[in-house]
């Protein structure tokens, strides 16, 4: 049954999304995406502090709610004037990064965490990596607290045995600023200074308009859905299939196939197309489950389905490049993401009350926009490989 999968399971898709020992990095950050940083996506606010751009226009109104309902800003409504700017320089601040996973996205969430925070004179002491372990989690938290951070970056593994994991780090007064997933029913203003994550229902509705526009809006599908309790995943997934079924009408759902293990979904792709041969276009909930089906596809030799997907990562960037199955793939301001978060920590910092979630925007990614869009994603320039691909 939907939502009926193990947390563990749940797990696994925060690694696709978000991407022994402490693991504690205290001089090196992990490894991130190849490229010239690219200045023409970026700007400067008002507090002199880098920000992205959005290739995309951000709407009047956010139509995401937070795990608790919570209604959310625009990542740009998250700013420091430059005399807060200049408190926190002269507070000798320390943070530390506590993360779930490393992964091309995570990667450059700490690149714009980083920056900011060099920016604004706040030592990062520490970049953590749980291997997907939430009880690896808790013990890295308490690793990091031993350098008495000031603030700590971070992401909930599991949102109800990690109230237990961050409870030390409340108990001793350290600011924590949460990226997607927090722990159950802690407070933002209390437990932790904010919530930042991405615009769910806006990756969901892009990427079922771009679907629904290249099909001319009729025809049938199917898609893999994540058959788990996982706030970000089941958020963007409902976005899609509402936003599919209001405006495109004539677009039939043929086959909706639950995925609980991520391994599995080139068997559940190849299966769904034996089962309905007619279908036009097959959408996976997140990049590497979109790689499964793309195999799945060519393996049967079906060169005439095309794929759609959320979040942006190599292997389909160079399938896009060079006019393959993978159609769409629907991303987000991933460095900005980054920045966010650290601007979050520096209003807990300043005691400055930070509003309870932030997002940033969703944006469409297609072959005739593939560098702009990694360019805004990640920061740098498209890999070499991918660009040569597209000409």
């Amino acid at each position: 049954m939907r939502r009926g999968v193990i947390a563990s399971i749940a797990a696994v898709a925060a690694a696709a999304l978000l991407a022994s020992g402490c693991t504690v990095e205290t001089a090196e950050s992990p490894k991130g995406d190849s490229g010239t940083a690219v200045s023409s996506v970026v700007q400067t606010d008002s507090g002199g502090l880098k920000r992205y751009i959005s290739p995309a226009p951000l709407a009047d109104k956010i139509e995401t709610r937070g795990p608790d309902g919570e209604t959310p800003v625009w990542y740009s409504d998250l700013k420091l004037t430059p005399e807060e700017v200049e408190k926190v320089k002269k507070g000798k601040y320390r943070a530390a990064i506590v993360w779930h996973t490393f992964s091309p996205f995570m990667n450059a969430l700490a690149k714009g965490v980083k920056e900011t925070y060099e920016a604004l004179g706040v030592e990062v002491v520490a970049t953590t990596d749980a291997t997907m372990d939430q009880p690896k989690l808790a013990n890295d938290v308490q690793s990091v607290l031993a350098l008495k951070p000031d603030v700590i970056v971070t992401i909930a593994l599991d949102p109800v045995a990690d109230v237990a994991t961050f409870k030390p780090a409340v108990d001793q007064g350290v600011k924590l600023v949460f990226a997607s997933v927090k722990p159950k029913d802690f407070k933002a203003g209390k437990e932790y200074v904010s919530l930042v994550t991405y615009d769910l229902k806006g990756l969901g509705d892009v990427t079922a308009t771009a679907l629904g526009e290249d099909l001319g809006g009729k025809g049938k599908i199917g898609q893999i859905f994540f058959d788990a309790n996982f706030f970000v995943v089941n958020e963007r997934e409902k976005a899609f299939e509402e936003t599919l079924k209001s405006k495109y009408p004539g677009i039939e759902v043929v086959e909706r196939a639950p995925m609980a293990d991520p391994a599995k979904v080139e068997d559940i792709a190849a299966a769904m197309i034996a089962r309905h041969p007619d279908i036009k276009a097959i959408f996976a909930p997140w990049d590497t489950a979109a790689e499964g089906v793309v195999a799945a596809l060519r393996n049967a030799g079906r060169e005439d389905i095309g794929v759609y997907t959320i979040d942006l990562g190599n292997t389909n960037a160079l399938d896009m490049a060079k006019g393959g199955l993978v159609k769409e793939m629907t991303s987000t301001l991933a460095v900005e993401f980054g920045n966010t978060l650290a601007i979050a920590g520096a209003y807990g910092l300043l005691g400055k009350q930070a509003p309870p979630m932030a997002v940033v925007p969703a944006f469409p990614v297609t072959k005739d926009v593939l560098k702009q869009g990694w360019e805004s994603t990640f920061g740098v320039t498209l890999p070499s490989d991918i660009a040569a691909a597209g000409k």
